[in-house]
């Protein structure tokens, strides 16, 4: 029931992003919005509840009409932006109550006790799920006169909450919400209205809770164990109003922790299809898949016909390493058969794996034969993580450091770094996590071998950038993989820029790292290191930064790697003048496609002895010592209208810096924005039938 009042009181929620370096969680503010929506319906209209996502516009409402109650979501990349904004307001208005919530939060009491008073500006944290905590909060705070005080003194236990009583922590029973569809749609009620106005990509939650019992998730809580899920109508209904008034962005992001999994997500994809027909809306499709039952996943994936970037996440594939996280992956055999089907969806479909460097009891070794692993079975895009220590997980717990000796060393959240200004006061932030550099089984200068194969293959295999080089590699019988590792260890045939990227990416791959987390504050808040992390002379994110630097060479990477395909073929025994002559067709064929595609208007035209339109559609699986070249094709290279719409689009989601140029990358799907190509004109010879061709190369 609502709670009756003369004057509606305030309630502000900011899910912040930092903004200095370009918008850096550039996604609608789903989860707070949901706690919005049902502190909406159940206090009723005695409640003006508003939502913020910008430092800026919270700032202006904090000053021009300041609110009763402020409630921060935590996550690890703006926790410190928010804990400051609660801070300034405090200052300005001691007796405002101050709630914060999100996963961010320790799960040793011990801990727990330490970061609330470490940060006094926090009057309540309200843990889980944040619906029924924050409203029985605020009903608590009622029957105290509205004094965070008062309630503190009383020792009250409330749901879902943690607080500080006189030093003693004080936490609440904990539940979940067992019937999700009690929470009204953020999006049908018009919570989210305003986000559409801004470049921010929207999300949808269709399901919640995590059967899997990972160490280093905070959703691998026993607690998070059962899932829960909203009714197909509703997610329907989300779908065509999110369409309907999306303008800036192509993607929608499905938050499900196991998307595809269960059965009902069929009806999720089938909703998907039904606006993408409609509207042209979205073109890519961004979820988690599950990590077992991948007949329903490629059942999934077939309905959103290649939008939909499918993977599988193994983060090793070694099994000590995945009993020492509690976790497990679906066997090699269903895992290879999920990403062939995911790679022949269409010529633009992209698959991707995840791996984390450095889990306890990981080993050099064992990271590359996990990396071998997704490169061999022909993932498109292999993404590798630090293993960050995350509050709320398990692997962050004393009991994990000791058992696995973990080193750790601490740094800035890149592109998380700014001068804010809160209530008159310019002040200095900076996110700091906690990553784990070495362990009884790692050395650091092994973590940093590992990190220089990462950028090798983020550089040469992700996003199919040489794909079509790769593909001849493998018909010819010889190892990716090897090709990928022979160029890292061979530095000789590195051009000067390459090499100078590289330096400049183990320097800052051993730097900016800090033992401590006090070293870390004293050295970073200040407003000339700021200002030197928001000019991108440190704290970056050194793999996609590096990533981006080297592409801007592609003509020096495909060069490299011409040269590394020949050696190791030349020791194979297999380096024969046709491949040498199909080799630099293709590696000119393929630059021509993929330099510099954010330049839209560009067209390129050259000529060639090859057909490749026709290897195209053998997905340039082509042994060049069956196939005679031919007479000249004069093939023209081109972004069709789609293509630009869709680029420009993604494009302005991220600063024209090299960060920004690196999380374009990483985050899009690039095959799709490679140029098209076409013949202009052909002299004296029809094409080849592929199927002719298909037999001449098998």
């Amino acid at each position: 029931m609502g709670i009756r009042a003369e004057v509606p009181r305030k309630i502000y929620f900011a899910d912040l992003t930092h903004t200095a370096q370009g918008i850096s969680a550039a996604t609608f503010p789903l989860g707070v919005s949901f706690v919005a929506s049902y502190a909406r319906k159940m206090l009723g209209p005695a409640y003006d509840v508003r939502l913020f996502k910008f430092p800026n516009d919270l700032d202006e409402a904090l000053r021009e009409d300041p609110p009763d109650f402020l409630g921060m979501s935590n996550y690890s990349w703006n926790f410190r932006l928010a804990s400051t904004a609660a801070a300034a307001a405090k200052r300005r208005d001691p007796r405002l109550t101050v709630i914060f919530g999100g996963p961010n939060f320790p799960i040793d009491p011990g801990e727990k006790t330490d970061f609330l008073t470490n940060h006094p500006s926090i009057d309540f944290y309200v843990e889980l799920e944040g619906e029924l905590g924050f409203v029985a909060l605020i009903q608590a705070l009622e029957r105290n006169g509205r004094d965070a005080g008062r309630l503190k003194e009383s020792g009250e236990k409330i749901l879902n909450t943690t607080y500080l009583s006189d030093g003693v922590l004080i936490s609440g029973p904990i539940e979940r919400i067992h019937d999700v569809n009690l929470i009204p749609s953020p999006y049908l009620t018009g919570v989210l209205d305003h986000f559409f106005t801004q470049p921010l990509a929207p999300m949808i939650e269709t399901t919640r809770g995590c059967p899997f019992t990972c160490t280093f998730c905070a959703d691998g809580l026993d607690i998070k164990g059962q899932v829960r899920r909203f009714t197909d109508g509703r997610v329907r209904e989300e779908l065509r109003y999110i369409a309907g008034k999306i303008r800036k962005s192509d993607e929608i992001i499905i938050t499900d922790l196991n998307f595809g999994m269960y059965k009902e997500d069929r009806e999720t994809c089938e909703a998907i299809a039904d606006v993408q027909r409609t509207y042209d809306w979205p073109v890519l499709v961004k979820g988690s898949a599950g990590k077992n039952k991948p007949e329903r996943i490629i059942e999934a994936a077939s309905i959103l016909k290649g939008s939909w970037l499918i993977g599988s996440s193994i983060q090793s594939s070694d099994p000590d390493v995945l009993r020492s996280i509690k976790r497990g992956n679906i066997s090699r055999e269903a895992f290879t058969r999920f990403i062939e089907y995911g790679n022949s969806l269409s010529g633009d479909s992209l698959t991707y794996t995840e791996i984390i460097l450095g889990l306890p009891g990981d080993t050099r070794d064992k990271h590359f034969e996990s990396l071998r692993y997704g490169v061999e079975n022909r993932v498109n895009s292999l993404r590798m993580y630090q293993a960050i220590l995350l509050m709320g997980t398990e692997m962050a717990t004393p009991e994990c450091r000791r058992q696995f000796g973990l080193t750790t060393r601490f740094r800035t959240i890149p592109g998380c770094v700014g001068i804010y200004r809160f209530l008159g006061e310019d002040l200095p932030v900076a996110e700091i996590e906690e990553i784990i550099v070495g362990s009884r089984t790692m050395s650091f200068s092994d973590y940093v071998d590992c990190r220089v194969m990462n950028l090798f293959i983020e550089t040469f295999y992700n996003n199919a950038l040489f794909e079509e080089v790769f593909q001849m590699v493998r018909t010819l019988g010889m190892s990716v993989f090897d090709c990928l590792v022979y160029m890292k260890t061979h530095p000789e045939l590195y051009s000067p820029k390459i090499r100078s990227v590289l330096d400049s990416f183990v320097n800052q791959t051993q730097n900016d790292l800090y033992e401590t987390l006090e070293q870390a504050e004293s050295r970073l808040l200040t407003p000339e290191i700021i200002n030197r992390y928001i000019g991108g002379e440190m704290g970056i994110n050194e793999l996609l930064v590096h990533k981006a630097c080297l592409y801007l060479e592609l003509d020096d990477l495909a060069d490299l790697l011409r040269k590394s395909v020949r050696s190791i073929l030349e020791e194979a025994g297999l380096y024969t003048p046709p491949v040498a002559e199909y080799l630099g067709q293709l590696i000119r064929f393929l630059v021509h496609r993929k330099k510099n595609i954010t330049n839209t208007r560009h067209r390129i035209a050259d000529r060639f002895t090859y057909d490749f339109e026709a290897f195209s559609q053998l997905d340039y699986r082509v042994d060049p010592n069956r196939i005679a070249p031919g007479n000249e094709i004069e093939y023209v290279f081109f972004h069709d209208d789609k293509q630009q719409k869709h680029i420009q689009t993604q494009y302005t989601l991220y600063s024209d810096t090299p960060m920004g140029l690196g999380r374009f990358i990483q985050r899009c799907n690039f095959k799709k924005m490679y140029r098209r190509f076409r013949p202009q004109s052909i002299e004296s010879r029809s094409a080849p039938d592929p199927a002719v061709l298909a037999s001449q190369t098998a």
